[in-house]
């Protein structure tokens, strides 16, 4: 089948999304399928390039960051992406529009529907469909409501992440016709992110935390659940990964509370340093007031590191309670520290691990080619 995936992010821009919709199109080609990417250019990156029957289009939209971009990039990346599709007469050699995001893959797929008759599965990413994370995106969802209503009820089928995206879908489709819902979770190279050999710290419970440092993710829950952990002289420490607009209030908190000893930043890093921390780590704590679908965790899962995260979505679908991680409220910090305390006495001293059973059929079921396979067959239906 000829397909068409379009996404305003793709490696080395975007995070999560834009690493989907990349194994998404060298899958689907590996499959036979006939695959053309539009996407962003950025500097150092080759306009156009083809790799077997895979299509890569950078277009010159703008943007000024790797790793954010904001609306007015995105439209920029619209227009430029209506104007190809157009001039080069894309629509002849294309059976299905693959758009990622609402807005502003679906501002492509929805016209090329109504003038060509081309119909599209949009994918979701959790936040460009309204009631994500509100406090944050309220402006954004409400300013793009009827557009991202008319484009989810004119598509074919829709994905998203897990039940509670799919429960804000459809607050937001509403009527009788609508398209077809499925739900496909977010996936991870498991031959790359995969357990170490080297046995772990006995003496000292070793926390991870990754991502951007944002109310979102709420990083104070879990510094405040480590005070908890120093008043009560369990030994620890804490790696955090990433950075981010409360990077410096956190370092200040740090400080004050007398914590700098236990805590690292350790900035963004690299794949093969990210690896070697999950590996090093006994749990990675995912404090997120929400979440599309956390690649980390899913990453951490693979690695066979145990994850303890507030109910966030996609937590229900990956979280075996107590084998593989296990959830707690949301901003509550005593119920953190207490779990964290609990696996320190059970888990850490005692070095149990995730047996290799559950650990080989979780990794399975969250393997790329898992989530190709899933695409292969909806693009097929």
């Amino acid at each position: 089948m000829r397909l068409l995936i379009l996404n305003y992010e793709y490696p080395p821009l975007g995070g999560g999304a834009g690493v989907c919709s990349r194994y998404q199109a060298e899958g689907l080609a590996r499959l036979g399928h006939e695959v053309t990417v539009l996407t962003t250019w950025f500097r150092g990156e080759q306009e156009e390039s083809r790799e077997g029957g895979l299509q890569l289009i950078r277009l010159r939209a703008r943007r000024k960051k790797p790793y954010r971009s904001n609306p007015l990039e995105m439209l920029s990346w619209v227009r430029k992406s209506r104007w190809y599709i157009k001039t080069h007469r894309l629509y002849e050699r294309t059976d299905l529009v693959l758009a990622h995001f609402s807005i502003p893959g679906g501002l492509v797929a929805l016209p090329l529907k109504w003038r060509r008759g081309i119909p599209y599965l949009l994918i979701t990413h959790g936040q460009d469909i309204p009631w994500f994370n509100p406090r944050e995106l309220f402006a954004y969802h409400l300013l793009f409501y009827l557009p991202i209503r008319w484009i989810c009820r004119g598509a074919s089928h829709i994905s998203v992440l897990s039940e509670e995206r799919l429960r804000d879908l459809n607050r937001i489709l509403r009527g009788r016709k609508q398209p077809r819902k499925h739900i496909i979770p977010n996936g991870c190279d498991t031959n790359f992110f995969r357990p170490g050999t080297e046995k772990k710290d006995r003496e000292v419970l070793r926390v991870l935390f990754t991502g951007r440092m944002t109310r979102q993710k709420d990083p104070f829950t879990l510094l405040k659940s480590l005070q908890i952990l120093k008043q009560k002289g369990i030994p620890f420490t804490l790696d955090i990964v990433g950075n981010g607009p409360l990077l410096k209030k956190m370092q200040h908190y740090t400080e004050k509370h007398g914590l700098s000893k236990e805590l690292s930043y350790s900035g963004w890093v690299g794949k093969q340093e990210l690896l070697r921390k999950y590996q090093q780590s006994h749990l990675m704590v995912i404090s997120s007031l929400d979440e599309g679908m956390s690649l980390a965790m899913i990453e951490a899962l693979s690695t066979g590191l145990y994850v303890v995260t507030t109910p966030v979505s996609g937590s229900s679908m990956l979280i075996r309670e107590r084998l593989n991680g296990e959830r707690f409220p949301f901003r509550d910090a005593a119920r953190l520290a207490a779990i964290l305390e609990r696996y320190y006495r059970d888990k850490v001293s005692g070095a149990e691990a995730l047996p290799l059973a559950a650990l080989e059929e979780i990794r399975k079921e969250i393997s790329w080619d898992h989530y190709v396979m899933a695409y292969h067959h909806l693009v097929q239906s």
